[in-house]
C-alpha cells in the first residue's frame, strides 16, 4: 500500500475514532490528509470503499500482531490457549477494530466478499496451520482442520465481537476458559 493511500487511511480512522464513520466527511479527511479530495478518490470509490479498505488494514495488523505473540510456542495445545485469551483480552479492549466490529454491521462487498470474509478466511488459513502441527505431534485428533478452525473462529466471535443476550452477563475470565476449554476438548486427543 503506498504512502498516499496509509496517509488517507490514517486520518480517517483518527477521524472515525473521534466522531465516528457516518459523521466524518471526505473534505474533512482531504483538509487533514492536505490533499485534494480529486486524489482521495483516486485511492478509493466512495467513502464506504475508504472505510472498508481501514477495516481490512486495521483487521490484517490485528491478526498479525496476535499470531506473532504465539509464534515461539512450539506446543500446539498452548499456542491454540494463548492465541485464544490473547485475542480474547485484545477485542475486550477499547481498540478501533474493536469499537468497528462490535458497533457497526456492515455489509460492504469487495469482490463479492464482505471484508468479514476476507479476514476470516485469513484467520482460519492460521488456526488451520496450529491444527496441523497439532495432528502431526499427536496432541490433536483427526478433525477436518478447515472446519474445525471455522467452527472455533466463529465460537470466539460469538463470545466476544458478537457477544449478545445471555453472554452478557459473564466476565471474560470465566467465558475465555469456557471456551477454551469447549475447543481444546473438542479436538485434544485423549
Amino acid at each position: 500500500m503506498d504512502d498516499t493511500k496509509n496517509l488517507i487511511l490514517d486520518k480517517a480512522k483518527e477521524r472515525a475514532e473521534q466522531y465516528g464513520f457516518k459523521k466524518t466527511t471526505m473534505d474533512e479527511i482531504s483538509a487533514d490528509c492536505r490533499i485534494s479530495k480529486k486524489t482521495i478518490y483516486q485511492h478509493f470509490e466512495n467513502k464506504e470503499d475508504m472505510f472498508r479498505s481501514l477495516v481490512i488494514r486495521e483487521c490484517k495488523k490485528a491478526t498479525q500482531m496476535l499470531f506473532a505473540q504465539i509464534e515461539s510456542i512450539a506446543d500446539p495445545i498452548e499456542k491454540l490457549t494463548q492465541l485464544i485469551q490473547n485475542a480474547v483480552s485484545y477485542f475486550n479492549q477499547d481498540h478501533f477494530i474493536s469499537k468497528v466490529l462490535k458497533e457497526y454491521e456492515m455489509d460492504w462487498s469487495l469482490s463479492d466478499k464482505s471484508y468479514r470474509e476476507i479476514i476470516d478466511e485469513e484467520v482460519i488459513s492460521l488456526i488451520v496451520n496450529i491444527i496441523r502441527d497439532g495432528k502431526t505431534k499427536g496432541a490433536f485428533r483427526d478433525v477436518d482442520e478447515e472446519i474445525t478452525a471455522y467452527a472455533g473462529l466463529k465460537l470466539f466471535q460469538s463470545f466476544t465481537v458478537a457477544r449478545t443476550g445471555f453472554l452478557r452477563q459473564y466476565t471474560e475470565p470465566k467465558s475465555t476458559g469456557v471456551l477454551i476449554d469447549f475447543i481444546l476438548n473438542g479436538i485434544i486427543k485423549h
